[in-house]
């Protein structure tokens, strides 16, 4: 509520008292309408001139109004609205885009999520997986090594070492099938990946879309508001009109 102080006849400034300090709204960059207000001659609790803002929240997005200047651990609230509440039509519209704004975050969020997630998860498969390779090169090459390393100094040895040969060839196959297996894995993470980057810059092509639809729809609106303070003003033009001319017509009646 705005009152008068004692001293606001010698001032000329209207202070603000009284109830709760309410939290001013989000506001958005306007140069046309920023810094100390010296119009409206409006001083907050604290005794300060109140500044300029443009709200860009809910339903009141566009509307200008004075707050107290200080931070907002120490505001004292909304001192006064500049602009009236807007039609209901245009309250319902910006109510809209806020709500589709609201449910694309939501909806953004909850894909990076998921996307974080995922990504997490075949991270540490492939991790594993490549853990899982370097022990295998590591066996076939001791397997390798250990093979090299047999004596061949007579007969006796020779067969010794034909009789372990046969199973270290079977298990030298077998690493490389699992080798070859691991491979497979290895490309079919790295598709999952590169699916995975499609989507982020699907995500990323969708998320500017819809800020360009933002700013276009909010281009609009601001076109409507001008329209709208045109005739506001035609109104004003013409109401002032016909008050002169009921003027005229009234002292010529006195006249006679």
């Amino acid at each position: 509520m705005v009152s008068w102080s004692d001293d606001s006849e010698e001032s000329g400034y209207e202070y603000s008292s009284g109830g709760s300090p309410i939290k001013i709204p989000a506001t958005i960059e306007d140069p046309n309408y920023s810094g100390v207000d010296d119009e409206v001659m409006v001083m907050c609790e604290h005794g300060q001139p109140a500044k300029r803002h443009v709200c860009f929240e809910g339903i009141s997005t566009g509307r200008r109004f004075i707050a107290c200047g200080l931070d907002e651990a120490s505001s004292c609230g909304v001192v006064h609205w500049v602009d009236e509440e807007w039609p209901e039509h245009l309250q319902n519209a910006l109510h809209k885009l806020w709500l589709l704004y609201e449910d694309c975050q939501r909806a953004n969020r909850m894909a990076c999520l998921e996307h974080s997630s995922l990504v997490h998860n075949l991270t540490s498969q492939k991790n594993k997986l490549q853990e899982t390779y370097e022990k295998l090169v590591e066996d076939v090459n001791n397997l390798l090594d250990t093979q090299g390393n047999i004596p061949k100094e007579n007969e006796v040895q020779q067969g010794e070492h034909e009789e372990i040969t046969p199973p270290l060839d079977n298990n030298i196959s077998a690493l490389k099938e699992q080798l070859g297996a691991m491979d497979a894995e290895n490309k079919e993470l790295k598709q999952k990946v590169d699916q995975l980057k499609s989507i982020q810059v699907a995500q990323g092509n969708v998320i500017r879309n819809l800020k360009f639809a933002h700013l276009k729809e909010k281009e609009k609106l601001s076109t409507e508001r001008r329209n709208l303070e045109f005739h506001i003003d035609d109104l004003v033009k013409a109401s002032d009109k016909n008050k002169r001319k009921l003027k005229d017509i009234k002292d010529i009646c006195d006249e006679e």
